[in-house]
């Protein structure tokens, strides 16, 4: 094979074969959302999206610890159409279930097909080594099926922050402490701060048309918090390549230097969208009027996000700490 073809985005392939769990996490975060999105969009939930990215990642693992993988197309093309044909063929096999299907969820590459049939061909002797139990489970894939289950439940299942259960004398403890300071504290409201939800996503881009320096300049500035000089970067991308993705990383960085007219119009347009972008655009659109001190305004754009939201529970929190 010639290497010169061999895609940059290779590099996925080569930390799930490593068992990076930076790798695996990224993944999660930046290509699972457009595989929940059409599977969800057609017949499906978040379950069984969260099952198929599973049995996915898992191939995608075994073919390159076989060498027999090598990315000649983006990452994200490749592991879309690779879901979509697992979640099909599922639903063909089901012959209870209506199918809609919704080809316009994501735009695909078409250079990706040609890696589709080498994939079948190798689950398909995989099947047979099974059959003739000539499958060998390594301590390898034990450890990486073991890591990648803990990522994919911490990804899908977002833990709600428990409350601990008080003991009897613990309850009378603090009714004496209440009853002693209370006066001082009875009028007393504190409202939350933006720094207490402001946890920004770090960026990991890939898109096509832009050069690979200037986009590697931006991610760094941005993933280490340098985002006034972040922005301009994001400018200059923008005349290229005005895709979602490098608009929401310019309107945080907007956010996080307190440009927040620009950064608004940005979220706005997103939300009117129907990218991946558009729940975290309501999300960030909510920390911008939290961070101006406008309670109200951001508790109703609260009331807006879906509970589909992979950090709902943080607009849960942020709601409640509003009351």
């Amino acid at each position: 094979m010639d290497l010169n073809k061999i895609h940059p985005d290779q590099k996925y392939i080569d930390g799930l074969a490593a068992n990076d769990s930076v790798v695996i996490e990224m993944i999660y975060k930046k290509f699972a959302p457009k595989v929940v999105q059409f599977i969800t969009n057609n017949s499906g939930d978040k379950d069984q999206a969260q099952n198929v990215v599973h049995e996915i990642m898992i191939l995608l693992f075994n073919q390159a610890k076989a060498g027999k993988l090598h990315l000649t197309c983006p990452f994200d093309a490749y592991f879309f159409l690779l879901c979509k044909r697992r979640w099909l063929n599922e639903l063909k096999n089901s012959v209870h279930k209506e199918v809609t299907i919704y080809e316009n969820v994501v735009s695909v590459n078409e250079s990706a097909h040609e890696l589709i049939a080498q994939a079948q061909e190798f689950e398909e002797e995989q099947k047979r080594s099974q059959q003739e139990n000539k499958l060998e489970i390594t301590q390898e894939r034990v450890a990486f099926e073991e890591n990648l289950t803990r990522i994919s439940d911490k990804y899908f299942n977002k833990k709600k922050h428990k409350v601990a259960s008080l003991k009897p004398w613990y309850f009378a403890a603090a009714i004496s402490i209440i009853v002693m300071f209370g006066l001082f504290f009875f009028d007393y409201k504190h409202n939350p701060s933006f720094e207490d939800y402001n946890h920004p996503e770090s960026a990991y881009f890939t898109e096509r048309g832009v050069s690979e320096a200037i986009l590697k300049q931006a991610e760094n500035n941005f993933n280490g918090k340098r985002y006034e000089t972040a922005i301009p970067i994001f400018e200059m991308i923008l005349k290229e390549n005005n895709s979602d993705e490098i608009k929401y990383f310019y309107a945080v960085s907007l956010l996080q230097v307190s440009k927040y007219p620009k950064a608004e119009k940005i979220f706005k347009e997103l939300e009117n969208g129907n990218s991946v972008y558009k729940e975290k655009a309501k999300w960030n659109m909510a920390l911008s009027k939290l961070k101006q001190g406008k309670y109200k305004e951001c508790k109703s754009i609260l009331e807006t996000i879906s509970q589909d939201y992979e950090d709902y529970d943080d607009v849960e929190r942020l709601r409640e700490d509003l009351e």
